[in-house]
């Protein structure tokens, strides 16, 4: 007897398999001829939209996801959209993915209806495979689709948008890796949407796009990076690489939709890591390291974490930690962030992981800096630091300026001396330690001067950013 297992479904080829039978009940409800007659073009070039509105944000409403279950289950939906279309969203996403997203193409009338004649274009957000779903949303009016080039072979995936433009439509085109985009680089889409987010497996890493960015670039094409943006912190990853911005769960879950949108129109700002915390921080910074490395003297005591609500920028620091001892702490304290040593571990255990992950690299020649391009597609950011990590020391080495992707630099950094991330173009921000201490104990003083440092920083070079 053959005892060979079958191969488990990605959640992507789950939902995939759930489509095409909702399309098989939608050709028996519908007549296709029928929907054509039925809808009205729309002429909306998504390219030129773009040009005319920087930053342009698409903002998505969206219920629940398949990672994380329920979003906003009883969101009001034309209440939220005119939120996203006051404080100046060029777009509007709009799940209509019943079961796995919540949404429904009611979601899409009402959203339709609520931006008529604001001049907020309407992205229906599906896994569109079939005409069917084309006419569907433009009768329930959306201006755009969203066309998943791993769903989709290259001509079916033009032909779909052969029909999307027939109505007066535009396409969203979307892929996650390089794979995926030179399968499909000789269509003439204007505009290429990067997923962050795996759909096989839900993970995300903000770098994904960043790695993508240069080969889309010399095509021509505008760059969407989707998916993973819930801060202003993560809009510092994506932003110097891309045209568009679309951002759904961090949107859904924000009470104050303008101030977050204005902190992302503002651009560019230097980030602050505080590193070596041992308990309840004294000054607010944009990511917040504790550290469970055996070899740092500001390992911090188990015992404190138990009674400490952690912050959700909180960052778990493993230097020299094997696996189990990374698994164990975070199945223990419900850090959504790891900060991970490029040689302690592998891209394979790096993709095992469901948080967030910093990859740090202490620096000691340029060379050295091979090392990081394995884990550039599934991290969300890498930290550049000194020869010996956690000892003070500076790099000691020379940093290429034009390093490809948004780094923080660490190492010996301190109030004094924060205008070294001056030198390099895709430095985005510090990790200090030593620097924020007195007599090796964080000090609020030193904390608040790092960031008012900063701060100043960030209004001297805005213009430059």
């Amino acid at each position: 007897m053959n005892h060979t297992h079958k191969p488990t479904m990605t959640i992507l080829e789950k939902i995939a398999a759930v489509k095409r039978l909702e399309i098989a009940a939608l050709y028996a409800r519908y007549n296709l001829a029928d929907l054509k007659r039925r809808v009205t073009p729309a002429p909306v070039l998504l390219r030129d939209t773009m040009q005319q509105r920087r930053p342009f944000f698409i903002a998505e409403f969206k219920r629940k996801s398949p990672s994380e279950g329920w979003i906003n289950q009883f969101a009001d939906v034309e209440k939220q959209v005119l939120r996203y279309r006051d404080a100046g969203a060029g777009a509007v996403s709009v799940l209509t993915d019943t079961p796995h997203f919540g949404g429904s193409y009611d979601d899409l009338t009402v959203t339709s209806r609520a931006l008529a004649g604001s001049g907020v274009l309407v992205l229906q957000k599906d896994f569109v495979l079939d005409p069917m779903q084309i006419y569907l949303a433009r009768l329930h009016g959306a201006d755009l689709i969203l066309l998943i080039a791993a769903l989709l072979d290259p001509e079916k995936l033009e032909n779909l948008r052969q029909t999307a433009l027939s109505l007066g439509m535009d396409a969203l085109v979307e892929v996650h890796d390089a794979e995926e985009y030179q399968k499909i680089r000789h269509l003439p889409f204007p505009v290429l949407g990067v997923n962050n987010r795996d759909l096989h497996t839900f993970r995300t890493a903000l770098n994904r796009v960043n790695t993508l960015a240069g080969l889309v670039r010399a095509d021509g094409r505008l760059l969407v990076s989707e998916s993973g943006i819930r801060n202003s912190a993560d809009f510092q990853v994506v932003r110097g690489v891309s045209d568009g911005f679309l951002i759904g769960t961090g949107l859904m879950r924000e009470a104050a939709i303008q101030p977050f949108f204005q902190h992302f129109a503002a651009g560019g700002k230097y980030l602050f890591k505080a590193c070596g915390l041992r308990g309840a921080t004294p000054v607010e910074a944009d990511y917040l390291g504790y550290n469970f490395s055996k070899h740092s003297k500001r390992r911090v005591d188990e015992n404190v974490l138990k009674n400490l609500k952690l912050p959700t920028n909180a960052v778990a620091v493993f230097y020299k930690n094997d696996a189990n001892e990374i698994r164990d702490t975070l199945a223990k304290y419900p850090f959504s962030t790891v900060q991970l040593y490029a040689d302690d571990v592998t891209p394979e255990f790096v993709r095992s992981l469901h948080t967030r992950v910093v990859m740090a690299l202490p620096v000691l020649a340029t060379t050295d800096l091979e090392k990081l391009e394995p884990f550039a597609p599934d991290v969300d950011l890498f930290i550049l630091d000194g020869a010996v990590p956690g000892s003070g020391q500076s790099i000691e080495t020379t940093i290429p300026t034009d390093f490809p992707y948004p780094f923080l630099l660490a190492g010996g950094l301190n109030v004094d001396n924060l205008d070294a991330v001056l030198l390099y173009k895709n430095c985005i921000g510090v990790d200090v330690a030593s620097g924020i201490e007195t007599d090796g104990v964080v000090d609020a003083r030193k904390m608040l001067e790092v960031k008012q440092g900063l701060l100043e920083m960030n209004e001297h070079t805005a213009v430059m950013r």
